[in-house]
């Protein structure tokens, strides 16, 4: 089912690498890519729990693809973080090709117990890439995707590729069968954005830290949500996230290696992958579908430094500037919420994803 595209695509990022021994379950429908770079323990056994508990949907009709990933090894105290954090999650017992040995020694019993669980409910595997050559959450994402598109072709199937961040939680437990009923109710769809939601949820559990976390967060929100008004009231381009624009991403596993799924970034990346799905179904005579108002998940709103597009960045720019009062912005907020598209405008930066992803390149 890989075409001369698809199969390159998959050469060139499977070259010199070992794969997954287990087979695919022939029922397989649906496969999850997760990259994992320095995360926290936690999260990840959340994301997957949420993934364990996901109803209608057959015994084998899932597997999950964790791709752990240090980045390049530069010799720097972030990367032997990384380096560290990316084993603990490696040790965790709920690998259908690691063995977890030991693992009671190092997990609490609560952990323990939501990996046997996720174990006993879905296939998770981990790909160990400790050395991309960028390391970066693109790269990571091919290298799944690539592996997941060898694992469908060998049981005759252009499967379902959902990608999900790790400190993600899919928190509609029927979010996985209404993806599969998408796709298989609309043979020519090729790939759909969902949702995403934010939640407040920093890493630290000091409350006093916690509380200048929330007010620095507002503080940069407050701030963009100003731009986007300003603009709007001097009759420019708002410049916001388009409504179509690729945020959580599934894609049929075949079709995606022949577009050549993402670059290699560590921004963006996920918005251009959409713009080449688009391409790809434009010249296929294929869909693609925007399922936000469907089909949606949580993420973490916090203080991460992961990756170019992380948070962590723009809070401590945020200290360097002079605070924008909330008179200051309610001010403007009643200029341009006395017409009607500045109160729907209004309404949708009210949403913090709507402004997290703002401004992406043009087609």
């Amino acid at each position: 089912m890989l075409d001369s595209k698809a199969s390159s695509f998959v050469r060139e990022r499977l070259q010199g690498v070992s794969l997954i021994d287990t087979p695919m379950d022939k029922r397989c429908r649906i496969a999850v890519v997760v990259p994992v770079h320095r995360e926290l323990v936690h999260r990840v056994v959340n994301l997957l729990m949420s993934l364990a508990r996901q109803r209608g949907l057959g015994e084998g009709m899932v597997e999950v693809l964790c791709v752990v990933n240090n980045g390049p090894d530069d010799g720097t105290k972030v990367w032997k973080a990384a380096q560290l954090a990316n084993q603990l999650v490696l040790d965790l017992p709920l690998w259908r090709n690691r063995d977890g040995f030991g693992a009671h020694m190092r997990f609490p019993a609560e952990v323990l117990d939501a990996c046997r669980e996720v174990k006993e409910s879905i296939s998770v595997f981990a790909i160990d890439v400790p050395l991309l050559t960028s390391g970066t959450v693109g790269e990571a994402c091919n290298r799944g995707l690539a592996e997941a598109a060898v694992r469908f072709d060998r049981v005759g199937r252009n499967g379902i590729v959902v990608f999900l961040g790790a400190d993600c939680i899919v928190d509609d437990p029927d979010y996985l069968s209404k993806a599969l009923n998408l796709f298989e109710s609309r043979p020519k769809l090729v790939a759909a954005s969902a949702g995403v939601r934010m939640v407040f949820d920093p890493d630290t559990r000091d409350e006093e830290k916690r509380v200048e976390i929330a007010r620095d967060i507002e503080n940069v929100l407050r701030r963009k949500r100003m731009v986007f008004l300003e603009r709007f009231r001097q009759g420019e381009d708002v410049g916001l996230m388009a409504e179509d624009a690729f945020i959580n991403i599934m894609a049929r596993s075949a079709d995606a290696a022949a577009w050549n799924g993402f670059p290699d970034w560590n921004r963006n990346e996920d918005s251009m992958f959409g713009y080449a799905a688009k391409r790809y179904a434009a010249e296929k005579g294929k869909e693609v579908k925007d399922v936000k108002d469907r089909l949606s998940i949580v993420a973490a709103l916090r203080d991460s430094d992961r990756t170019a597009a992380s948070l962590k960045s723009k809070l401590e720019d945020e200290k360097n500037k002079t605070s924008v009062t909330v008179e200051e912005y309610e001010a403007l907020e009643r200029l341009v919420g006395a017409s009607k598209e500045g109160r729907e405008l209004i309404d949708y930066l009210e949403e913090p994803a709507h402004i997290l992803w703002e401004n992406y390149p043009e087609r």
